[in-house]
């Protein structure tokens, strides 16, 4: 049976997180001399409401949680966040469309970096902030960071961390999972502060560096201005960008432990990031060698642009430099390779992550060799780990639900109006939180406004669904989630 009452108190200190992130932005719009407090202060004031409600719901809570507690937790958490995180574009004018609005929060904290906004040079200090903040408490996860700083959940925490991070490898680096997130987090809030000082002395001024610092470390998108990178048109900003995005896509485990626990040979041996470097380099090679022959680029140039956007778009981060639908049609194929793979599991990014596809692998080529020798054994291993039937098992089932969700998306977008090459790429940039799609009526530097409000709140189904890797916000419409036993 579901403990509601335990689900109403960890959502109500939940809220209390949302009510310091906006009196953060509100502080920014004091700060610029922004004087519409409303924008902010009754976002504020309704989140505390809430969690005011809410707490008193959950006071005599039964401290023992579920895992069916732990799913619905991060699904309703997810949502009302996306909800509250609205209001402030709808009060504060940037927009007085609802789909619009809760779009761009939805793709703020799923780190998908898609706008709606077609002048965002124009919006006020305050809001570009807020943006950038839900970048980067999405990165890492909503409830991973109430984790690391309200650990009050007890054996909970655990619970949630699995519910948040499914089919995510991030090793326990401590026996308290709420240890373990302090010091990732702590790793998290380090890559962020040293890539805020980078930008800043590559050019940026201090509140551009602020926001594409929360937003690069967290693999979100979002930027202050209208042209995302390009709009500083330097190659010293650009290769900041470019090391900071992969550091990102990394596992932040073996961060940790290269950056922190200084075990050198133990992460460079690791299978996963040696197939998502190879990736990266084989298809920067392949796009900068088009780019000369196609486009007659210079070998640096070629080299540069090549570079940002394969690790832009496979650490799914979605800062743009050039227009690729410009470029040969084969860039695009792999162009959308690199961004549905995504990068490592257990960092910021999105995508199928390169574990999941690097295991389907083998099994595949294991098959292969079973059908030639039925009676031999072939044992699937991934850094010495045996790979198990239920493994194998849970990878495919996954694959199959990506792969009907994604139809299911470009029917409806289809369906809708929306040309059939740009259903295909909306779909899979926002199931992938990449930003950045594929298409012609919204192409990679295109606002997503063009979009009708139906076929938004589908994209923002499909960023939830991808973020939260499925089955957290799925599993609550199976009928047997609310059944006691």
């Amino acid at each position: 049976m579901l403990n509601l009452r335990l689900i109403a108190h960890v959502i109500s200190s939940l809220l209390l997180l949302e009510a310091l992130l906006l009196s953060v932005a509100f502080g920014v719009g004091i700060y610029y001399n922004e004087t519409d407090y409303t924008t902010f202060g009754i976002p504020i004031g309704v989140t505390l409401i809430l969690a005011i409600i809410l707490f008193r719901l959950g006071r005599k809570a039964v401290n023992k949680l579920g895992r069916r507690d732990g799913y619905l937790i991060i699904s309703s958490t997810w949502i009302i966040f996306s909800i509250i995180g609205m209001l402030p574009f709808l009060i504060g004018g940037s927009t007085t469309n609802v789909a619009h609005a809760f779009f761009e929060t939805m793709s703020g904290f799923t780190t998908t970096g898609a706008s709606i906004f077609t002048n965002i040079d124009a919006l006020p200090h305050s809001i570009l902030f807020w943006r950038s903040m839900t970048h980067w408490i999405g990165g890492m996860g909503i409830v991973f960071f109430t984790v690391a700083i309200l650990p009050t959940i007890g054996t909970g925490d655990q619970k949630l961390f699995s519910a948040e991070s499914t089919g995510l490898k991030i090793g326990k680096l401590h026996p308290k999972i709420s240890t373990t997130a302090r010091w990732l987090w702590s790793l998290y809030l380090l890559l962020t502060v040293t890539c805020i000082i980078a930008y800043h002395f590559g050019g940026m001024n201090i509140f551009d560096a602020i926001n594409h610092g929360l937003s690069t470390v967290a693999t979100g998108g979002f930027s202050t201005h209208q042209a995302s990178i390009a709009y500083f048109n330097s190659a010293t900003i650009e290769y900041i960008s470019v090391g900071f995005m992969f550091l990102a896509s990394i596992n932040f485990t073996l961060l940790y432990l290269f950056l922190i626990k200084m075990r050198f040979r133990e992460v460079l041996k690791d299978a996963e990031l040696r197939f998502f470097t190879c990736t990266v380099a084989l298809s920067t090679i392949f796009i900068a060698g088009t780019l000369i022959i196609a486009h007659e680029a210079n070998f640096s140039e070629a080299v540069r642009r090549a570079l940002f956007n394969v690790v832009s778009i496979s650490s799914t981060t979605g800062f743009t430099t050039d227009d690729f639908m410009m470029w040969h049609p084969c860039v695009w194929m792999v162009i959308t390779m690199v961004g549905v793979m995504g990068a490592c599991a257990g960092s910021t990014s999105g995508g199928l992550k390169s574990i999941r596809v690097l295991t389907a692998y083998k099994i595949s080529l294991c098959e292969f060799r079973r059908t030639l020798h039925p009676k031999a054994v072939f044992p699937v291993r991934i850094n010495h780990t045996i790979i198990t039937n239920e493994m194998s098992r849970t990878i495919f089932v996954y694959f199959a639900i990506c792969a009907a969700l994604l139809i299911l998306g470009t029917g409806i977008l289809a369906a809708l109006g929306v040309p059939m090459l740009d259903a295909v790429g909306l779909s899979i940039s926002s199931f992938s939180n990449i930003g950045p799609t594929l298409g012609h009526a919204v192409g990679p530097l295109d606002s997503w406004d063009a979009i009708p409000d139906t076929g938004l709140w589908v994209c923002s189904f499909l960023m939830l669904a991808g973020r939260l890797e499925i089955f957290s916000l799925l599993l609550p419409f199976f009928p047997d989630f609310w059944k006691e036993n």
